[in-house]
């Protein structure tokens, strides 16, 4: 009996310790769940602690093709700790192909990325592959050892069946420096798919709620700066999604309700947080709204006892400008320095349109006396003339030597319409029949100039409200209609249809189709397109010619 209970307790005691094992290595296996990797609805802690020093967290640029590289500064004087984040699109779950990564000249071990066929054997593996969805994978990698303080610069590059681009590349590294502040820090990783119905709307549940749990307790009253950092893949401009700390919904400047809006599918967002501090246990929840797919991949959130970039200061040094066209995205370029003694964390910079804010960009951090480019996106609905300007730390985060130097001379810019409208023809039906010697021709026209004209077989049409109309006379047999549209900068639209007029008899329609083909087009009617003519002669004008004589020996 002793024996038993001998055996027994030995068996529970490997048992246990095979579990914790378990749940120690788990974390780091490469496995596919579409839902979520590691977990389903939250992030997982990948590091967490408190260092004289800080957290450097950047990275990004979106969806493109491989190689891809990025490069970093990490300040201070020593790495702690380090990961490098690499997002790659599949394509789809089933799909396999590989990542390699090189980082400062050193090459890591390929990477096999084989979907939902991943077994996750590997359990001392170096990265962790988080795939999920339809072959979204987030690729984790340990690189404490292989990198330090200063330029970084990391390669990546995807082979074989996948996709195969890069959403983008991020470095997270705890640094110490002898001189900086006590910095506290969690560090969240894994791959939720936050999902609707799914494109074609049949999937049988959504996913939309995914959370970051930085678990302790701190004294809420000791620090002086609270910064939240977040990445997201997927996510899509236009469609709503939110993000909230501790119940409190959060802001990207002037913007809440669309946190994932990058057009690239890659988003590394920072938020100042210190006012929403608890005491115990914080936590991020993204929330999906309208979004179809979003993925939250990274959260981290620092904590510093010292004013934020006390000495630093950061200034506007120059801005670059394309043919900025109306009714279409442009991106504007900002050089940015920082001409202080400190480095400056965790703050966003505006870029102005006659002293309105239209567009921010979310800057990681930025060391003493280092420039750095930051992008804007603006879509200006109309032509015309706008003056601009850049303001950095428009919201005045950062505790800087002058306040008054932040943002540039304004520029002058001068936006084009190279936009042609669009015109689509509602009435009457392209190939369909009518009786009536004359019929309205109607339909809706869009364009950012309201200074539009519409004309109908050479006819002006009515406006009104976005919709046009106008009437045009019939003869027996096929008609063209066609309709053009231009607006002020003479960018113009056209759509051709063909509607067919029945004969009195059959005589009547070939001779009518005759005489059309003799007659000329006016040189508003043409178009500049040579195979209006043609129409009337080729084989789409004997299969209406034929359509309507069958129809006619039915009566």
């Amino acid at each position: 009996m002793l024996l038993n209970s001998r055996k027994l307790s030995r068996f529970l005691l490997y048992f246990a310790g095979i579990s914790i094992i378990f749940m120690y290595i788990s974390p780091c296996l490469a496995t596919y769940n579409f839902e979520g990797v590691p977990e389903q609805d939250e992030l997982i802690e990948a590091t967490s602690g408190t260092v004289k020093g800080g957290l450097y967290v950047d990275g990004g640029e979106g969806l493109k093709e491989t190689p891809y590289v990025q490069e970093f500064n990490v300040p201070g004087d020593s790495v702690k700790w380090a990961r490098i984040y690499v997002g790659v699109w599949g394509g789809t779950e089933d799909k396999k192909g590989t990542l390699d990564l090189t980082v400062n000249g050193k090459d890591f071990e390929s990477v096999d990325l084989e979907g939902k066929a991943d077994s996750g054997d590997d359990e001392d593996q170096n990265p962790s592959i988080y795939c999920t969805g339809h072959g979204v994978y987030w690729v984790a990698y340990d690189v404490g050892t292989n990198i330090s303080t200063g330029p970084v610069k990391v390669e990546a590059k995807t082979e074989g069946g996948i996709d195969g681009r890069v959403y983008g590349i991020v470095l997270a590294a705890v640094y110490e420096d002898k001189d900086g502040e006590d910095t506290k820090y969690w560090i969240e990783e894994g791959n939720l798919n936050l999902h609707g119905k799914g494109w074609s709307g049949d999937m049988p549940s959504t996913h939309d709620e995914g959370y970051a749990d930085f678990s302790g307790k701190i004294d809420a009253d000791k620090y002086k700066t609270a910064n939240l950092a977040v990445a997201y893949l997927c996510g899509s401009t236009g469609l709503e999604d939110s993000l909230y700390f501790n119940d409190e919904q959060l802001s990207d400047g002037d913007n809440k309700n669309d946190i994932a809006n990058s057009k690239s599918y890659f988003d590394l967002k920072f938020f100042d947080v210190l006012d929403f501090l608890t005491e115990d246990d914080n936590e991020v929840k993204f929330q999906r709204d309208d979004e179809d797919y979003v993925h939250p991949v990274l959260a981290a959130l620092t904590l510093g006892t010292g004013e934020a970039g006390s000495s630093s200061d950061l200034i506007v040094s120059g801005l670059t400008l394309p043919v900025i066209c109306a009714g279409k995205d442009n991106v504007i370029k900002a050089n940015i320095k920082n001409i202080g003694k400190d480095s400056a964390s965790s703050f966003q910079a505006a870029l102005y349109a006659d002293d309105e804010i239209v567009s921010t960009a979310s800057v990681s951090s930025l060391a003493s006396d280092k420039n750095k480019t930051i992008e804007f996106n603006w879509k200006p609905a109309s032509d015309g003339q706008k003056a601009l300007k850049v303001y950095v730390d428009y919201a005045n985060k950062i505790k800087e030597t002058s306040e008054v130097n932040n943002f540039n001379a304004p520029v002058l810019a001068k936006i084009v319409d190279m936009t042609p409208p669009e015109i689509e023809i509602k009435s009457p039906e392209d190939g369909g029949f009518v009786d009536a010697g004359e019929i309205t021709v109607s339909g809706t026209v869009e364009d950012t100039s309201r200074n539009l004209t519409v004309d109908v077989n050479g006819r002006k049409a009515m406006l009104s409200d976005g919709s046009w109309s106008a009437k045009v006379p019939m003869v027996s047999g096929s008609n063209i209609i066609a309709v053009s549209a231009a607006d002020k900068a003479n960018n113009t639209a056209k759509e051709l249809i063909v509607v067919n007029k029945k004969a009195s008899f059959l005589r009547d329609f070939n001779e009518s189709s005759r005489s059309k083909n003799q007659s000329k087009i006016s040189s508003n009617e043409t178009l500049h397109i040579s195979w209006y003519k043609d129409l009337l002669q080729n084989k789409i004008y004997l299969f209406f010619k034929n359509l309507i004589s069958n129809w006619w020996r039915r009566f």
